[in-house]
């Protein structure tokens, strides 16, 4: 375990010891293996990226933010221009900020609102969403942003119908692509808890808006 890791876990115990159940599934294996399959993913496509090289990143809705914030400072290091993270969970936001502080992540901001009333038109070159089950489209937003047929979106879902707050499944990448409106790039699908009763499929698609 990395030191930072084990900074957060330290201050996790003394200052929200009831949130430690919420920290641990943030950091479950299946977590893990999600984010790093997107990461390894990344290679299949080309960002999108500014005059210098750079690119600036949203993530949707990211829990606790890391360890994905952290693979991704990990892989791309200062190409990386600034990250956004929208997430509605309060004690989340405050999760991130601690987590930035020890990684000294100090390019990540942190917006405690909903990312479908964020109305402000910005360019952003990728956008990450590992939670689609849980939201509308993303075509919802798609006129907030700069030349959105240039901005690449890597979207991850499942078939985990079961789940009361899981609104938003697809059965197929395709239909992560359709429902998205987006132009295929690269798609594919894991079986997860293979073997469990609680066996289901997560499928990732990235692509740019039609």
């Amino acid at each position: 375990m990395k030191l930072e890791y084990s900074k957060i876990l330290k201050w996790f115990r003394y200052n929200c010891q009831d949130q430690m159940d919420r920290l641990f599934d943030s950091l479950s294996p299946n977590q893990i293996q999600c984010k790093e399959w997107l990461i390894e993913s990344l290679d299949k496509v080309q960002i999108p990226r500014d005059e210098f090289g750079k690119f600036n990143i949203e993530i949707v809705g990211g829990w606790y933010g890391y360890p994905l914030i952290d693979l991704l400072y990990q892989k791309y290091g200062d190409k990386i221009n600034r990250i956004d993270i929208f997430e509605l969970d309060e004690f989340a936001c405050r999760a991130i900020n601690k987590y930035n502080c020890i990684f000294k992540n100090w390019h990540v901001r942190v917006f405690h609102q909903d990312y479908f009333t964020y109305q402000e038109k910005r360019r952003t070159h990728m956008i990450i969403n590992t939670s689609c089950e849980h939201m509308w489209d993303m075509s919802t937003n798609k006129d907030c942003y700069e030349s959105p047929e240039r901005t690449l979106l890597v979207l991850q879902s499942n078939n985990k119908t079961n789940e009361p707050d899981h609104t938003n499944c697809v059965t197929s990448c395709q239909e992560l692509l359709e429902k998205n409106e987006l132009k295929e790039m690269f798609g594919d699908w894991k079986r997860m808890n293979e073997g469990t009763p609680d066996k289901y499929i997560r499928f990732m698609a990235m692509g740019k808006w039609k």
